[in-house]
C-alpha cells in the first residue's frame, strides 16, 4: 500500500492524499478511518475533516459508498491498482493533531490514514513532499529521499511526523538506545543542562523496568509562541507541544516541560506496551470502555514525577512544593470524589473525561490516580516492596508478552507484596472502586514518611473561606455545597459590588452577613448571605519534618 502526501497550498491547511492499493477482481475494500486516537479516550471523528474523496481505476471513476460516518467502501471491478484521492484539513496544533503552514508540515497519521480491513499487517509506504531544506523527525524508517515505511497500520498510525525548516536536532545515549531531541521553534534554554536531566531520568526509568526494547526513541517538541501544554505517547516517540517558547528561560516553566517529558517516556512501557486487554490491539473505529485509568494515567503521572525526585532534578523540598502541594490542592478544591469513583470516571472518559463537565461530577484519572498511586507506593515500601517493583512485574507478565492486563491483575500484584492482603482489598474498595475521602489516608501515610500536610486559610479571602464562594475576575466560578451561597448564587454570576455604601454588611464585618449586588444573565439583583464561618477551601502545603529511613527509600536517597 502506497500513500503520497503533498500540499497545493501550505497555508490553506489542506493536504492532498493519494492512496494506491492493489486489488483482486471482485474484492470489496473497506476503508476505516479512526474515530479516536491512542492516548486520548474520546471521539475525535476525524472524518469531518475529509473532503473530495474519490476512487478511480485506470483513470476511470469507481463507485463507492459510506457504511458509517467514517467507513468508506468500494468493489474492485477488475484486478489492478486502484487510486483513492482525498484532502484532509490539517489545522489542529496539539500533540495529537496535524498542522500545515508555510514553515512546517506536522502529521499524526491516525488522523487521516485508512485502516484497510483484512490488510492490517500489510506494509505501508509514504512519500511526503516537503522542501529539501526541511529537517524531518519521525520514528518511521526512511527508505529513500522523502519516502518512509511502516510495517503495518498499527505502526503507521502510532508514528508522528514533523518536517520543518526551523527544527534543531540533538541526541543522547543511554544503555544501547539513542534518544533523539527534536525542537521545532525558538530555544531559550541550555541544551546541555536539559540533556543531562533527560539522561538521568531516562536511566532510572530503564533500570526500573529492566530494559528498553528500542534502538531509537524520539522526543519531538513543538515550541510555540503562545501558551500551550500537551503531550502524547507513541510506541517509539512522543510529541510535546509547549508554549510560549520564551517562557522556558524561566526555571518554573522548564520544570513543566521536563515533567511532561518524564511522564511521556514512562508511557513507553505503561500504555504503549503494558496495555489493558481492551486496547490490545487498538480498535480506533469505536469507543473502547476502560476501567483502568488509575494505571494508564494515574500511575504514569505519579511515577514520572517520582523519577525526577529520585534522579535529583527535584530536591525533596521542591517535590513537596511542585508536586505534592499541587496534587492535593487540585483534589480537594473539587468535590468530584464525593460523587464518582476513579473507576467510574475512567469508564466515562468517552463522555466528559477531557472537559470541565458539570460541577463536582467526576475525578481526574491523572490527579486522583497519582494520589492513589502515592498511597499504594508508600504502603508497598512499608512492606519491603514498591510501586516500581509492581510495575516491573506487570511489564514482564503482561507488557513484554503482549497479552494485556485487567485491573484485577494490578490489584493482585500489589496484594502479593503486602503482609495484610485484606487491607489492599479494603483500600481498593474504598478509594478505587469507591469514592471515600482520600485525605485521612494521605495524611497518615505521608506522616509516616516524615511529611506533614498543613491547611491554611488566607485572611484576605473571606469570601472564599468563610462564605465558600470562589471568584475569578468578578465572576463566580465555584460555590461550596455546604454554604448559604449554594442556595442563593449561581455559577457565572458577576459580582458588581460587595456590601452597602456604609460597609455595614461587607467583608470587613462578615459576622453581619454579606450583601452582594450581582448581574445574572442580564438581570441585576441583590443577594444577602447569612453569617458563616465555614473555613473551607484551604491552601494545602506539605513540609518535610523528618527525613527518616522510610522517606529516604521512597525518595531514592538511600
Amino acid at each position: 500500500m502506497y500513500y503520497s502526501i503533498s500540499r497545493d497550498s501550505k497555508t490553506s491547511q489542506f493536504i492532498q492524499i493519494t492512496f494506491h492499493i492493489t486489488c483482486d477482481a471482485g474484492e470489496k475494500i473497506n476503508l476505516q478511518l479512526a474515530s479516536w486516537r491512542p492516548g486520548r479516550y474520546e471521539l475525535a471523528n476525524y472524518s469531518q475533516k475529509i473532503r473530495g474523496f474519490g476512487v478511480s481505476y485506470d483513470g476511470r471513476k469507481v463507485a463507492w459508498k459510506k457504511g458509517s460516518k467514517d467507513l468508506w467502501y468500494f468493489e474492485a471491478v477488475q484486478e489492478g491498482v486502484y487510486e483513492i484521492k482525498y484532502e484532509f484539513y490539517a489545522n489542529q496544533m496539539d500533540a495529537g493533531g496535524s498542522w500545515s503552514d508555510e514553515n512546517q508540515l506536522y502529521l499524526n497519521f491516525s488522523n487521516f490514514i485508512f485502516e484497510v480491513k483484512g490488510r492490517d499487517t500489510d506494509p505501508i509506504t509514504l512519500e511526503i513532499d516537503v522542501p529539501d531544506d526541511y529537517l524531518a523527525a519521525s520514528p518511521l524508517s526512511l527508505i529513500s529521499k522523502h519516502k518512509w515505511e511502516a510495517d503495518s497500520y498499527q505502526h503507521v498510525m502510532d508514528s508522528p511526523f514533523l518536517a520543518s525548516k526551523e527544527m534543531s536536532h540533538y541526541n543522547y545515549v543511554v544503555e544501547q538506545t539513542t534518544f533523539h531531541l527534536w525542537f521545532n521553534g525558538e530555544i531559550h534554554f541550555d541544551i546541555g543542562n536539559l540533556t543531562n536531566v533527560f539522561k538521568d531520568f531516562t536511566q532510572l526509568q530503564i533500570e526500573a523496568f529492566g530494559d528498553f526494547p528500542a534502538k531509537d526513541y524520539h522526543f519531538i517538541f513543538q515550541l510555540l509562541p503562545y501558551k500551550h501544554y500537551h503531550g502524547v505517547e507513541h510506541q517509539f516517540s512522543t510529541v510535546i507541544t509547549f508554549g510560549p517558547a520564551k517562557s522556558l528561560a524561566e526555571a518554573s516553566q522548564m520544570k513543566e516541560l521536563i515533567g511532561v517529558s518524564s511522564h511521556e517516556l514512562y508511557h513507553f512501557w505503561n500504555v504503549c506496551r503494558i496495555r489493558p486487554k481492551g486496547i490490545l490491539p487498538y480498535d480506533l473505529s469505536k469507543e473502547v470502555y476502560l476501567d483502568t485509568g488509575l494505571i494508564l494515567e494515574g500511575v504514569t503521572t505519579y511515577m514520572g514525577d517520582l523519577f525526577l525526585l529520585q534522579s535529583g532534578f527535584f530536591s525533596p523540598e521542591e517535590y513537596c512544593e511542585q508536586v505534592l502541594d499541587k496534587l492535593l490542592q487540585k483534589e480537594f478544591d473539587s468535590f468530584g470524589w464525593q460523587n464518582q469513583s476513579i473507576v467510574a470516571s475512567s469508564f466515562d472518559l468517552w463522555l466528559d473525561g477531557y472537559k470541565i463537565g458539570i460541577p463536582d461530577k467526576k475525578v481526574s484519572i491523572y490527579n486522583r490516580g497519582a494520589l492513589i498511586s502515592l498511597c499504594l507506593d508508600l504502603i508497598l515500601i512499608n512492606n519491603g516492596s514498591s510501586l516500581a517493583e509492581v510495575m516491573r512485574e506487570i511489564w514482564l507478565q503482561f507488557g513484554k508478552t503482549g497479552i494485556g492486563y485487567e485491573l484485577a491483575d494490578f490489584q493482585k500484584s500489589i496484594s502479593s507484596k503486602t503482609k495484610n492482603q485484606d487491607s489492599i482489598h479494603d483500600f481498593f474498595g474504598k478509594y478505587v472502586f469507591g469514592n471515600e475521602n482520600l485525605y485521612p489516608q494521605l495524611k497518615e501515610l505521608l506522616g509516616q514518611a516524615g511529611i506533614e500536610i498543613e491547611e491554611k486559610l488566607d485572611e484576605n479571602d473571606k469570601l472564599l473561606h468563610q462564605f465558600g464562594v470562589r471568584v475569578q475576575s468578578g465572576i463566580i466560578k465555584q460555590i461550596h455545597p455546604e454554604s448559604d451561597a449554594y442556595q442563593k448564587l449561581m455559577l457565572g454570576d458577576l459580582i458588581l459590588r460587595i456590601g452597602e455604601s456604609d460597609f455595614s454588611m461587607s467583608l470587613s464585618n462578615p459576622e453581619n452577613g454579606l450583601l452582594l449586588w450581582i448581574e445574572r444573565y442580564g438581570r441585576k439583583i441583590d443577594v444577602k448571605l447569612e453569617p458563616q464561618e465555614l473555613g473551607v477551601f484551604p491552601k494545602f502545603t506539605t513540609t518535610i519534618k523528618e527525613m527518616n529511613e522510610y522517606t529516604k527509600i521512597w525518595m531514592g536517597k538511600v
